[in-house]
C-alpha cells in the first residue's frame, strides 16, 4: 500500500511539475518565434530563431528597468531598515508602554487588502505633492512591506538566546553594536527572505505605479510591459522577449539569495 502511495506521489508532482513549468516553456520558446510560428504551433521549437525580438523590446523597456530598479532597491532597503530597528526594539526591550498593542497594529496592517489603501495613498501622495515622483512609488509600497518584514524579523530575532546579548552587554556594547554584530549576523536568513519577498512585490508592483505615475520619467517595468509597441509580423514574440528581459532581475536576485530564503523560510514562521 505504502509503494502505490509512494508512486502516485511522485506521479502527481511529476504532473504539478509540468503544469508549473509549461508556461515557462511556451514563454521561451515563443519570444524567438515570428507571430506566424506561434499561431501555427505555439509548441514547437522555433524553425528559425527571431534573435532580433529582444533587440526590438530591449529599447522599449530598458528605462522603465532602470526606473523600477531604483524604486525596488529602495523599497528593500527601507523594509530592511525598518524592520530589523523595529524588531530589535521588540525584541530587546521587553517592557515599554503599549508594546504589543503597536506590535499588534502593525501586524494588523497585514490583513487590510492593498486595494483598500489605494485611494487613501493616492489622495496623500498628491496632497504632499508626491504625484508622478519616486518618493510617490517608494514610500506607501515600502510602509506597507514593513508590517511583513517585521513580523518575519521580529520572530527570528526572538529564537537568538538572550545569552548572547547579554554577553555583548557584559563587553561593553550599546545597542547599534548588538544590533550590527549579534542580531543582524544571526538573522541573514530572515533577511534574505524579507528581500526576497519585498524585491519581488516591489517589482511586480502593476496597480500602485499605474495609479501614482503617468509618462515615461517615472515609469516602472510593469506598466511598460502593457505598452509594448510592435509590429503585425512581430506580434506576440516581442512582447514574449520583453517579458524575459524584464524578468532577469528577479532571476538573478534569487540565485543569489535563494540559500539564505530557504533557511529563512522556516526560521521566520517557526518560532525556536
Amino acid at each position: 500500500m505504502s509503494k502505490v502511495v509512494s508512486v502516485f506521489s511522485r506521479v502527481l508532482l511529476g504532473f504539478l511539475l509540468v503544469l508549473t513549468l509549461l508556461p515557462f516553456y511556451l514563454l521561451v520558446i515563443n519570444a524567438f518565434k515570428s507571430q506566424t510560428e506561434i499561431i501555427l504551433n505555439p509548441f514547437r521549437w522555433a524553425s528559425s530563431w527571431q534573435f532580433q525580438n529582444f533587440a526590438k523590446a530591449a529599447p522599449q523597456i530598458y528605462r522603465p528597468m532602470a526606473n523600477t530598479l531604483f524604486v525596488t532597491v529602495a523599497v528593500i532597503g527601507i523594509t530592511l531598515l525598518v524592520s530589523l530597528l523595529a524588531s530589535y526594539a521588540f525584541v530587546r526591550y521587553e517592557r515599554f508602554f503599549g508594546k504589543e498593542i503597536l506590535y499588534f497594529g502593525i501586524v494588523a496592517l497585514l490583513m487590510i487588502p492593498g486595494f483598500v489603501m489605494l485611494i487613501p495613498q493616492f489622495v496623500q501622495i498628491t496632497k504632499l505633492g508626491l504625484y508622478n515622483t519616486f518618493l510617490g512609488l517608494i514610500l506607501p509600497p515600502a510602509a506597507y512591506q514593513v508590517a511583513m518584514g517585521t513580523f518575519l524579523t521580529r520572530t527570528s530575532m526572538e529564537a537568538i538566546p538572550k545569552s548572547l546579548f547579554e554577553a555583548a552587554e557584559i563587553e561593553g556594547a550599546n545597542d547599534m553594536d548588538i544590533l550590527t554584530r549579534v542580531a543582524i549576523p544571526l538573522s541573514k536568513p530572515i533577511m534574505a527572505t524579507v528581500t526576497i519577498m519585498t524585491g519581488l512585490n516591489a517589482w511586480n508592483n502593476y496597480i500602485w505605479p499605474l495609479v501614482s505615475s503617468s509618462g515615461e520619467k517615472t515609469q516602472q517595468i510593469a506598466v511598460a510591459l502593457t505598452k509594448i509597441v510592435v509590429s503585425v509580423s512581430d506580434g506576440k514574440g516581442v512582447e514574449f522577449a520583453a517579458y524575459i528581459i524584464a524578468s532577469m532581475p528577479l532571476i538573478i536576485l534569487f540565485c543569489f539569495a535563494s540559500k539564505y530564503f530557504v533557511e529563512g523560510l522556516t526560521s521566520g514562521a517557526v518560532k525556536g
